[in-house]
């Protein structure tokens, strides 16, 4: 293979020479709290009919000590080896639009090469304008509705919403690379942010999914999936206002929180995100309430996991009961690669 051509470094799929002017990016490994990119675009996958456009190489790309490949063994016997993927399929929203979707893992190398041949794909599909997912952690409670920021390539496509002070450096995500460099192709890019509340960075946010999923409607005039986001959120988000009323310092903290958000909010500021007031929630009050939230998150999935190994004791014992049914074209996802705790079933991306 010669690597120095670009176009080596894919494979066409079914859906190669696709058109479509809208292109949606999420890369694994890179900033996203809660899960809220990841989550967003996994509904997207296992919501719609996927049709491949192009796979990437991914020993070119990726670094397999960062993304392990997963091994399946069945009986001590080597059944399966799953590697790292980054794809870029083809979907329709409700309404028949069509949509690029690139996702899998962020590249551990080549980012110059990888962001060219993106470019050459993408703009043979007639591409306008490019969107990225995120999370970003934030002085929010958990009990308000959940701010969307807009970051962009150009300032026109900047909404009303609290100006920056100053400038800000820090690692750049390949989105936001892949994002820079589009531009300079007549691509502009918009990157949606989810603030998500500190102390749920760490844990599945699935209120934050949904709110990027609406405002990637409004922006793109698209209908996309959110209602099986919002019932996890719903589920979720009551089982935790239980954990922290039954703790009377966490319940203080979001308190805070809550007076703090609401008093942004009366001021005008629809979009705030709001920095944390001054000695609300340092550090260590950050790990409390994150603790706490894990914990039951962790007995819960205990209790799945012992739930299930009682109906698997029932079923060896020979008592009559209903097989499980499983759709041999979605196959379940191991739980311990379950991206959402609230997601039951674990089923696995229609598109592979």
């Amino acid at each position: 293979m010669d690597q120095g051509n670009d176009v080596e470094l894919y494979e066409d799929g079914p859906a190669t020479g696709a058109r479509a002017p809208i292109l949606v990016t999420h890369f694994d490994g890179a900033m996203d709290a809660g899960g809220a990119g990841g989550l967003a675009v996994d509904q997207m996958l296992h919501s719609f009919g996927v049709q491949r456009v192009a796979t990437f190489d991914s020993d070119l790309l990726i670094d397999y000590r960062s993304h392990r490949p997963i091994i399946s063994v069945e009986n001590w016997v080597t059944t399966d080896v799953e590697t790292p993927e980054i794809a870029l399929d083809l979907v329709h929203d409700d309404l028949g639009h069509p949509i690029l979707l690139l996702h899998g893992p962020e590249p551990d190398a080549r980012w110059e090469t990888f962001a060219r041949a993106v470019a050459d794909i993408v703009r043979a599909a007639g591409v306008e304008i490019s969107f990225s997912l995120h999370g970003i952690p934030s002085g929010v409670p958990h009990t308000r509705p959940t701010p969307v920021h807009v970051q962009a390539t150009e300032s026109s496509l900047i909404p009303d919403q609290p100006q920056m002070i100053g400038t800000m450096q820090f690692p750049a995500p390949m989105s936001s690379f892949l994002q820079e460099r589009l531009s300079s192709e007549g691509i502009e890019g918009i990157a949606l942010m989810a603030a998500v509340p500190y102390y749920m960075a760490e844990n599945a946010y699935p209120r934050a999914a949904s709110a990027l999923l609406g405002r990637l409607s409004e922006y793109a005039d698209l209908s996309l999936p959110v209602g099986d986001l919002e019932r996890g959120a719903s589920v979720d988000m009551d089982q935790v206002s239980q954990i922290v009323a039954g703790n009377a310092e966490v319940s203080r903290t979001v308190e805070a929180l809550e007076h703090h958000y609401d008093a942004l909010i009366a001021g005008g500021d629809a979009s705030a995100s709001p920095t944390l007031p001054e000695g609300v929630l340092d550090e260590g009050s950050a790990e409390d309430i994150g603790d706490v939230i894990e914990a039951y998150l962790a007995n819960r999935a205990r209790r799945e996991q012992e739930f299930d190994s009682d109906r698997t004791s029932e079923a060896d014992a020979g008592e009559s009961r209903q097989p499980d049914v499983v759709d041999p074209n979605h196959p379940r996802r191991a739980r311990h690669r379950a991206d959402n705790p609230w997601d039951a079933s674990g089923s696995d991306d229609t598109s592979h």
